[in-house]
């Protein structure tokens, strides 16, 4: 099957169908409407209203992000009180905001208000506006500032031309390449956010919440690459499509009655090799989450193989893709979805509910076909190695201090005797006279350099001798030994070091 023809796969199929998710979740977010409609007149008023309007309408007031969040808060304060975000006198305000915009023929949620020349990504019809606060300044766009700040302790901008360009750019990209599957995701976001990457902001590269659905938002300062842009509105619009589904669907069995919201607490959790854990151990992921980063996977996994065959063809009018900073490869999509689908199957299966299963095996069935060279099950190296280095490349933006050149002098020492350990366990003997050169320690004054390059050496080498580049534990000659053990717990020890001393760069949410 050739691989453009998955684009139709996931677009169309039982899990895919935006027109049918639209569908499901309007119905859904009437319900919540309905309940709330005795209690709440503005619920009332919104809910008759709705009833009489074209579906382009429903789209978009139902993909409000203030709308919906509005609706969800009164639904939850209806049923388990607690301190809201927004008062509710406030949400009802805006639910009865909403009915008049839809009496008076406004096509639009209240949000959007009634900015005169809008700026949208593509299509008004089914592709986000770019937010612009500052073009009016009513009760609505202050409150939903106020939701942005609480829920990202920070501000939002309002995006300038060259973001617009940027934006648009990236998103023409992602319709060459991936058009349907594109299409269907960037649907189910309604408004962009476009972040300074200070404040509040500093360390995301791009986010989106459960608890803000309909709203993207991508930082300003990495909005110079086309393939960058396009993997991440592709990133963040798939999450959007996700929650729009959880929302209608049993995606978690622990998820409440519909409309309330709840965390998925502390077990089971399944760990993103790949990423750097951090002092708060943020590479930990509930169910959720991993199953979020998982559907993105799966299609980026795509995406990245289209766009690496069209590349060159590409090239001349979006820049070259192997630039910095400009996408994931097939490979590591690839890898990361395995490893995330196999964990979720093992230790999150009793999390997921009838639809989150389901979905859960046709993203496998699709994945297996799409894969031309899977890691064998339960690989960790890799995943492992890309953290490795990933920590290594960081050091190089940190200010050299004392507290720095120690840790990494000790870490070096202790990372030295690990691989050392390994190489005897992995039975490569050869490999020991070379290490001992290489990794003695010398006059070298550049803690940073010479730490970095100790990691590259490492990292090279266990990858070179691994089995098919997954696994060195084939090689062990000792009864119990396992030479991939020692090497997780090398990493995750230097790990948990590392973060005492630097602070997080720029991440996204998978």
């Amino acid at each position: 099957m050739d691989l453009s023809e998955f684009d139709t796969v996931l677009s169309r199929g039982p899990f895919g169908d935006s027109k049918y998710l639209h569908q499901q979740m309007h119905a859904a977010f009437k319900r919540r409407i309905e309940n709330i409609s005795t209690s709440v007149a503005a619920g009332h008023r919104l809910l008759t209203t709705l009833q009489q309007v074209d579906r382009q309408t429903e789209y978009r007031v139902l993909g409000d992000p203030l709308v919906r969040r509005a609706v969800q808060q009164l639904v939850v304060q209806q049923v388990a009180g607690g301190t809201p975000q927004l008062p509710p006198q406030l949400c009802a305000q805006l639910l009865d905001a909403t009915a008049h915009r839809i009496e008076a023929g406004l096509p639009t949620g209240p949000l959007q208000g009634d900015i005169d020349d809008p700026q949208w990504l593509g299509d008004p019809l089914h592709t986000p506006w770019i937010w612009a606060p500052g073009q009016r300044d009513d009760t609505f766009s202050q409150a939903f500032s106020q939701l942005v700040e609480w829920q990202f302790q920070g501000g939002l901008p309002a995006a300038a031309d060259a973001d617009h360009t940027a934006l648009r750019e990236g998103a023409r990209l992602l319709g060459e390449v991936l058009p349907l599957t594109s299409r269907s995701a960037l649907s189910h976001t309604h408004l962009i956010g476009v972040t300074s990457g200070t404040g509040g902001w500093k360390g995301r590269a791009s986010t989106s919440q459960f608890t803000v659905t309909g709203v993207i938002f991508l930082n300003r300062r990495l909005l110079t690459n086309p393939w960058w842009v396009a993997e991440h509105l592709l990133h963040e619009a798939l999450h959007q499509k996700l929650y729009d589904f959880r929302h209608a669907h049993s995606l978690l069995v622990r998820d409440l009655e519909e409309g309330q919201e709840r965390t998925a607490g502390e077990a089971p959790r399944v760990v993103s090799l790949w990423n750097v854990p951090g002092p708060d151990a943020s590479n930990r992921w509930h169910t959720h989450r991993a199953m979020a980063a998982f559907h993105v996977y799966v299609h980026l996994a795509l995406f990245s193989s289209l766009a690496e065959h069209l590349s060159s063809q590409l090239r001349d009018t979006y820049g070259p893709l192997d630039a910095p900073r400009a996408m994931t490869s097939s490979r590591t999509a690839f890898d990361r979805a395995r490893y995330l689908g196999e964990n979720l199957r093992e230790a999150c299966w009793g999390e997921l509910g009838a639809a989150g299963r389901y979905m859960l095996e046709w993203l496998s069935s699709i994945l297996d076909a799409m894969d031309p060279s899977p890691a064998p099950a339960g690989a960790s190296l890799h995943l492992l190695m890309d953290r490795y280095l990933k920590e290594a490349r960081r050091l190089r933006k940190v200010a050299p201090s004392d507290d720095l050149a120690s840790t990494l002098q000790r870490l070096a020492a202790a990372e030295a005797e690990a691989f050392r350990t390994v190489l005897c366990a992995a039975d490569v003997q050869t490999q020991l006279g070379e290490a001992d050169a290489v990794l003695t320690p010398g006059p070298e004054r550049h803690h940073i350099r010479a730490f970095t390059q100790q990691r590259q050496y490492i990292a090279d080498s266990l990858l070179g001798l691994a089995l098919n580049g997954y696994s060195l534990d084939g090689l062990c000659r000792t009864t119990g030994a396992s030479a991939d053990k020692m090497i997780r717990d090398m990493v995750e020890a230097s790990s948990h070091e590392l973060a005492k001393v630097v602070a997080p760069a720029h991440v996204s949410t998978t």
